[in-house]
């Protein structure tokens, strides 16, 4: 059975603001940590990006954590 490369997590629908940016959280790439996000700003999507794990607050860590 092969690994999962990734964990989807729109359905979550989980979602944090940094700099008056929400970032909402797409998925959680396993082989390198990182998330994959959507950015808005007053409402408008501004772009997709993607984040190191490690840059997620402690309460959505203990949420996404793959372990």
């Amino acid at each position: 059975m092969a690994k999962v490369k990734y964990i989807d997590l729109k359905s979550k629908k989980l979602e944090f603001i940094r700099n008056d940016i929400i970032y909402k959280i797409q998925c959680l790439k396993i082989l390198n940590m990182s998330i994959d996000v959507k950015c808005f700003k007053d409402g408008k999507f501004l772009k997709n990006d993607n984040l190191p794990f490690a840059q997620l607050p402690k309460e959505l860590k203990k949420i996404v954590n793959p372990k």
